[in-house]
């Protein structure tokens, strides 16, 4: 793939089962891509979504759908695992 991130999941995506994010700290991407990946069918039904984020990361809002399953921190480094549930 020779294309920015971005510009790949803006095209319609193929369902994953697992997605791991780790976008680089303070350039505040995540929401976009979260969106992306929600809007663009890239999540199955059940998919478990990892991200790793800076600790003081920019608010952003998750998808509804979406539930925290764990949660940890470890200095810097804020690590989290959703799981995506359409019936939300």
């Amino acid at each position: 793939i020779q294309d920015s991130a971005l510009n790949y999941l803006a095209k319609q995506g193929t369902a994953y089962d697992v997605v791991f994010l780790d976008p680089p700290f303070h350039q505040g991407m995540l929401a976009n891509t979260l969106q992306l990946l929600e809007n663009n069918q890239w999540l199955a039904e059940g998919c478990y979504i990892y991200i790793e984020e800076e600790v003081n990361a920019q608010v952003y809002s998750l998808p509804e759908n979406w539930r925290l399953h764990r949660e940890k921190i470890a200095g810097q480094v804020a690590y989290r695992l959703y799981i995506r549930n359409l019936s939300a």
